[in-house]
């Protein structure tokens, strides 16, 4: 477990030094939004493709089908149980669900398993696969946002945005680029996968770091902003994200025959804190922003004990 924990504390520490810098305003106000956006737009897209091309995928459907088949019925229970059993729809009970199974699984979720599975292909694998597969509820979300938002756009162009999104997501995009090149055998030119590399090498940190930054920030707002926020249903979305999705995940992912890393992993990946991304949509579609933003914070501090829980039971599972 010594390792574990310094995962941890590696991981929570590069975000308090983060979190440090944006309070005491070492950097520009901007610098939060510039790192993040190098992150999902150039070193995590290099990493990926660098991955992609040279980790053999073979073996990798059971995760894959698992993962995407907890992730949508994760969902499904969500909006049922928000819903009220199908009572009710709107755009918060839709940011609520999102909330309760969407994960941090690349800013959040890469690092810490770089961290405790050290120099890992299957681990790697595992953890990418998963950052990208629980695109598929974000997306549904969003699509569902935007039928339900009172000023939202068209729903005639719904499908022509989805697939806009999809060809212009940098991660999925490298993904599929650099999965296509190792299927296939083509031979990446060694200066390519050398910037990859290099680039590559700065995703964990600056993900990190800029995590760090942003929830300063969103700390701050939830103290200056007078918004909705229902602690009811905040207690009942952590404890199904950090606690409830993770053990589903685990029995999805055993039930389809997935064991070793790649079964630890896809479990790690489920009980990541909320994605910040919940609040960006939060925020856009003006559903309980406020509560979106306390969601990502208190799933973000609460992991620092709930996932030393779910490493645990792994471990006792002969899994870690």
């Amino acid at each position: 477990m010594s390792g574990i924990f310094s995962a941890l504390l590696t991981v929570f520490g590069i975000m308090f030094l983060g979190l440090l810098a944006e309070r005491r305003r070492i950097l520009a106000p901007t610098m939060a939004l510039c790192l993040n956006q190098f992150v999902y737009w150039v070193s995590l897209p290099a990493l990926i493709f660098m991955q992609m091309c040279t980790i053999p995928m073979g073996g990798a459907q059971a995760f894959a089908w698992g993962t995407l088949a907890a992730s949508l019925l994760c969902y499904a229970a969500a909006y049922l149980l928000f819903s009220r059993f199908w009572k009710r729809h709107d755009t918060v009970v839709t940011i609520r669900t999102l909330a309760a199974v969407f994960p941090n699984a690349a800013f959040f979720g890469l690092p810490f398993i770089f961290m405790v599975f050290p120099d890992n292909e299957e681990a790697v694998t595992a953890g990418m696969l998963g950052a990208l597969l629980y695109t598929g509820v974000f997306l549904i979300a969003d699509a569902s946002l935007d039928m339900l938002s009172s000023e939202g756009r068209e729903r005639k162009g719904l499908g022509r945005r989805l697939f806009k999104e999809l060809t212009h997501n940098p991660m999925l995009v490298s993904a599929l680029v650099g999965g296509l090149l190792g299927f296939f055998g083509v031979p990446v030119p060694r200066a390519v996968t050398g910037i990859a590399e290099m680039l590559g090498s700065t995703a964990a940190p600056c993900a990190l770091f800029g995590m760090g930054m942003v929830l300063s920030a969103q700390l701050s707002g939830a103290g200056e902003v007078k918004g909705e926020c229902s602690r009811r249903h905040l207690v009942v979305i952590s404890i199904s994200k950090l606690l409830l999705q993770p053990l589903f995940t685990f029995l999805v992912l055993a039930l389809l025959g997935c064991t070793g890393t790649a079964l630890a992993v896809g479990t790690v990946t489920a009980a990541m804190p909320t994605g910040t991304m919940v609040y960006i949509l939060g925020e856009r579609y003006r559903a309980r922003p406020t509560e979106a933003s306390m969601t990502v914070i208190v799933t973000t501090l609460l992991s620092l004990a709930s996932l030393p829980l779910v490493m645990f039971a792994l471990q006792k599972a002969g899994l870690v």
